[in-house]
């Protein structure tokens, strides 16, 4: 979603006024019931965004090299969620089998099972399990989702506001129409209106944040191996 983002307080300033309340003179350090309400409504709102789609701008690659006869690795530290058949054996050029469920886990585990080419992942106990553990180093990657949607002030990134500088990292008018959605229904007041606002401009953003394929009726999916359908439609002389 390449557009200009807001700071924190440039969002709640632009929400204050839309519903009618003072202006807050800062996003951060009052003691007012409103203005305490309105930054919690805003991180709020920027946290459960990240659960609702994958935005492009939150997408992140995770590799790990793997070690002989290590089956357990660390996830990443901002890891939200997995992007789904991304997962690859870069060094054997396959992808891997996975995510397994307890059953095939303990299926592979614990059976008479010979050693596999392929391997299998499981994500368990916050670590990124492989099975069978590897003979030597291999490259694994894969696409995830991470849970930092904020640019601090002071540096770094972030999941909780902090100052009036940081930048949020969505479309401004997403989050000033979700926070406002919030406050209305924190105050008990009809939400129609808000809720088609707010639907409007997250249908209008999801639909056009990576743009999309072509659409068929019959759609065909090719191999991932040389083939017949490698060689592009032609006459060719042979």
């Amino acid at each position: 979603m390449a557009y200009g983002y807001w700071t924190a307080y440039n969002v709640l300033k632009q929400v204050a006024g839309e519903l009618g309340l003072p202006i807050p003179a800062t996003v951060t350090g009052l003691s007012d019931v409103q203005s305490v309400q309105l930054l919690s409504l805003l991180n709020s709102a920027g946290n459960e965004l990240m659960l609702y789609y994958p935005w492009e701008q939150f997408t992140q690659e995770f590799t790990i090299t793997l070690v002989a006869a290590q089956t357990d690795y660390t996830l990443p530290t901002d890891l939200n969620y997995f992007t789904d058949q991304t997962q690859w054996d870069r060094t054997n050029h396959w992808p891997l089998l996975g995510p397994k469920s307890p059953q095939e886990w303990a299926w592979l585990k614990g059976a008479l099972v010979a050693s596999l080419p392929r391997m299998r992942y499981r994500i368990q106990d916050d670590l990124f399990k492989v099975f069978p553990p590897p003979a030597g180093p291999a490259t694994l990657a894969m696409e995830y989702t991470k849970n930092l949607w904020i640019t601090l002030a002071a540096g770094g990134e972030g999941s909780m506001i902090v100052a009036d500088a940081d930048i949020l990292q969505y479309n401004p008018w997403l989050l000033i129409k979700f926070v406002k959605l919030k406050f209305y229904e924190l105050k008990g007041f009809k939400t129609d209106g808000v809720t088609a606002d707010f639907m409007r401009v997250f249908n209008s953003l999801t639909g056009k944040d990576v743009g999309a394929k072509i659409l068929s009726l019959a759609p065909e999916y090719a191999p991932q191996f040389l083939g017949p359908w490698s060689i592009p439609d032609g006459s060719w002389s042979v």
